[in-house]
């Protein structure tokens, strides 16, 4: 049986290959051969796939197998195979199905759009990149399903418009390169398949040269073929962004720069899951969308409580309301908490030690009594006893003061006024290291900052028996939710009294013991 056909099996799916009689002889023998070991072939389950002129005599030959014929075509492992016309009906009717499928998820979208989104980059399109890695030439055959994704998908999460051709170029870009990941089907078709075929050579030749074992240099050649492709389609998307950036209006450069950023798009490519709090509401992911594409936002007053005009870059900073302050606490008490499971002696606004006639040579260094940092920690970057001292600083990459600088440019001058203010006072004063933690309010991490968090990674991931890798982006995807529900607060947050309470303890004026007494409340 081995001999006479050419055949492969994926589990139980068996496929041969050859002429009438040949076919015929491996059917018997699976048949004769196929039950003492379990397998039991199903004649109404297997069909023939032969060419038109030979379809008679195909027909004489299993006359008494009572297995199907075709000259038309077969579905085969999920991808069609047959004529050209049949891999056509069969591609339509499958986006015919998928332009339905996306049709309701764009209407779960609507009060769902984070699952929705979800359910498209994880989920929906793994269906038509499998064919597209399957059948050549499939891309036209594409074009109602990405009709339906300008139309109807993206315009859930854009308020209703759909998107001109610079904006769908840029959405379809990986989130790390400024887009959200909705790829556009048809322009991915051709690469795809190509790719497949690199990966799968190796494993071709084995089938065609009946090779009953998976070479050692099989294994090395796909390795190397799936490290490539990879490689490629990395080279490809950033050249595509490279290419597309120049184009955008530029406050959209600016917003794709600043979505660039590392960490900065953790909350579009982690899954929302509710319990390890990676879940955003409607109007939560309709706004982070809007801060990260500088679109407009809806429902928003014309002025702030303070005043003046409202904007996102005015709501990011304005004091009114404390916002900027628990942003920045929220980041503090993440780092800290983090902290003690690695080190100890972990404090948090802890005082310096008073200056007792110490000069400082530089300028803008902190010298006043009751100087307090962000958090102390011993035993970080060095020995058990060496103090490390952190100070925590967010700011504003929309504002008015930033606007002519580069996000790098920002990072360093807020790392360089941190480090002028504390790092010597630090030094000669404490004994110890010092430590700033900048972001940018959109998500981004300064370099001293990707440098502490990383070794925060590795200790954690000692600690708690992860790998490094896995530890690093759990950490990072925590940072940008903080970041991102901050930012968000800023905007929606209450900062003038109206619709807050007049006291966090309704009947303040009694005491409490008294109140329940008097009330018989049951407790």
């Amino acid at each position: 049986m081995l001999i006479i056909a050419k055949q492969v099996w994926y589990t139980d799916d068996a496929t041969a290959a050859g002429s009438n009689l040949i076919l015929h002889s491996w059917w018997d023998a699976l048949t004769t051969m196929g039950p003492g070991y379990g397998y039991f072939p199903n004649a109404s389950k297997t069909w023939i796939l032969v060419k038109h002129s030979h379809l008679s005599h195909a027909q004489s030959v299993f006359a008494d197998t009572h297995v199907n014929l075709t000259c038309d075509g077969r579905p085969h492992l999920g991808a069609p195979l047959g004529t050209q016309d049949y891999v056509d009906r069969y591609m339509k009717d499958k986006v015919n199905t998928w332009c339905t499928e996306l049709e309701l998820l764009s209407t779960i979208a609507k009060t769902q759009p984070h699952a929705a989104y979800a359910a498209f980059t994880h989920g929906l399109t793994s269906k038509w990149t499998f064919l597209t890695r399957t059948v050549p030439n499939i891309g036209p055959l594409l074009l109602p399903l990405e009709k339906v994704i300008r139309s109807s998908f993206i315009p859930s999460f854009t308020n209703g418009l759909p998107p001109n051709d610079q904006l769908r170029d840029l959405l379809s870009l990986p989130a790390r390169l400024g887009g959200i990941g909705l790829s556009n089907p048809v322009t991915m078709a051709d690469f795809e398949f190509a790719a497949s075929q690199r990966v799968t050579d190796p494993l071709k030749n084995l089938v065609l040269q009946q090779k009953n074992t998976y070479s050692y240099e099989a294994v090395a050649d796909q390795i190397s073929a799936i490290s490539e492709i990879h490689q490629m389609r990395r080279n490809q998307a950033s050249q595509a962004a490279e290419d597309l950036q120049p184009t955008l209006p530029p406050d959209l450069q600016r917003a794709m720069t600043l979505a660039k950023e590392k960490g900065a798009s953790s909350w579009l490519t982690t899954l929302p899951i509710k319990e390890f709090d990676f879940c955003l509401h409607k109007g939560a992911f309709s706004d982070a969308l809007a801060l990260r594409y500088g679109w407009p936002l809806s429902r928003t007053p014309s002025h702030c409580a303070c005043g003046k005009f409202f904007s996102v870059e005015h709501a990011l900073s304005c004091p009114r309301g404390g916002f900027p302050i628990i942003r920045h606490n929220e980041l503090r008490d993440l780092t800290a908490s983090l902290l003690t499971e690695v080190c100890h002696d972990v404090r948090t606004e802890p005082d310096l030690q008073p200056l007792s006639g110490e000069r400082m040579t530089t300028q803008s260094a902190n010298t006043t009594d009751g100087a307090r940092l962000d958090i102390t920690v011993n035993g970080f970057w060095g020995g058990r006893f060496e103090k490390t001292y952190i100070d925590v600083r967010v700011f504003n990459p929309l504002a008015p003061s930033h606007r002519n600088l580069s996000i790098t440019q920002c990072f360093r001058k807020h790392e360089q006024e941190k480090r002028r203010a504390y790092d010597e006072r630090i030094r000669l004063i404490e004994h110890a290291s010092f430590t700033p933690l900048v972001f940018s309010a959109t998500g981004g991490i300064a370099k001293q900052g990707e440098t502490f968090y990383k070794r925060l990674a590795s200790l954690l991931a000692v600690k708690w028996d992860q790998e490094y890798g896995k530890t690093l982006s759990w950490l990072r995807c925590k940072l940008c939710f903080c970041l991102l529900r901050s930012a968000i607060q800023c905007i929606r947050g209450a900062r003038s009294s109206r619709g807050r309470p007049n006291s966090s303890r309704p009947d303040s004026s009694f005491p409490i013991d008294l109140v329940i007494e008097e009330s018989r409340v049951e407790h």
